[in-house]
């Protein structure tokens, strides 16, 4: 036996992470947690598809399988107002199909802002006008479309649609007030630390949007919906 079979192989020593590499890897998994905390957030509040009192319905959106909004649908006579349009043409469809509303049955989408997972599905309502306020700085599609004044009032089959103003979340955000008792919101209550616009301006007009008389039924666009002024303000 030789001196060289009496030693024993040295293991290889493991290569240590770089303190930038470690950085990464929590900054990652921060980013992950977040992710998946907000996606269980909105998937507690988001309501089903289904209809929430006679006349009025919710759509429910997901994305990567989780549920993440709404948008909602309200009878005018015999045909339908959309506020919003939803994210996906095949989820919409699905969805109205389970409602047993046709989308050429829909002829007025007011659309409260214009991030992707609120317009969509536009172009699944080919019959229907849009309306939205002020577009002029804002991602719109180059899609025709009717610009409502802050304040303005349209009748639509005994339907009184009323937009206001209330830039912050993005340039063109705006709510509708309906009958004077439903006001959909859209993203108007998101953190205004994730404002995209305006934070300041934002939150002023919460509180704005929180102070009008009469209403009865608040609808966000990612919170589901809340049938008194006073339980929206002990849940926000």
């Amino acid at each position: 036996m030789t001196s060289t079979e009496h030693i024993k192989p040295q293991p290889k020593a493991k290569k240590k992470l770089s303190l930038r590499t470690k950085i990464l890897i929590v900054i990652l998994a921060v980013i992950l947690l977040v992710g998946a905390t907000v996606a269980f957030a909105y998937s507690r509040y988001v309501y089903p598809t289904g209809r929430i009192i006679p006349g009025l319905y919710a759509v429910r959106t997901h994305r990567n399988g989780m549920p993440m909004g709404n948008f909602f649908l309200m009878q005018a006579g015999e045909k339908y107002i959309a506020i919003d349009a939803g994210a996906d043409n095949t989820e919409t469809g699905n969805a109205l199909q389970q409602l047993g509303i046709s989308a050429n049955d829909v002829i007025v989408v007011f659309i409260t802002h214009s991030d992707w997972d609120h317009i969509g599905s536009l172009d699944l309502f080919g019959n229907a006008a849009i309306y939205t306020g002020n577009t002029e700085s804002s991602e719109f599609p180059d899609i025709p479309h009717n610009i409502m004044a802050d304040g303005e009032v349209i009748e639509i089959y005994g339907l009184s649609v009323q937009c206001i103003y209330t830039p912050g979340h993005t340039s063109d955000s705006v709510c509708f007030l309906i009958n004077g008792k439903y006001l959909f919101v859209g993203d108007l209550f998101i953190n205004p630390n994730l404002a995209r616009y305006d934070r300041e301006s934002q939150t002023l007009y919460q509180e704005k949007m929180l102070g009008l008389e009469g209403v009865e039924y608040i609808f966000t666009g990612h919170f589901g919906l809340f049938k008194s002024v006073r339980l929206f303000r002990w849940w926000f």
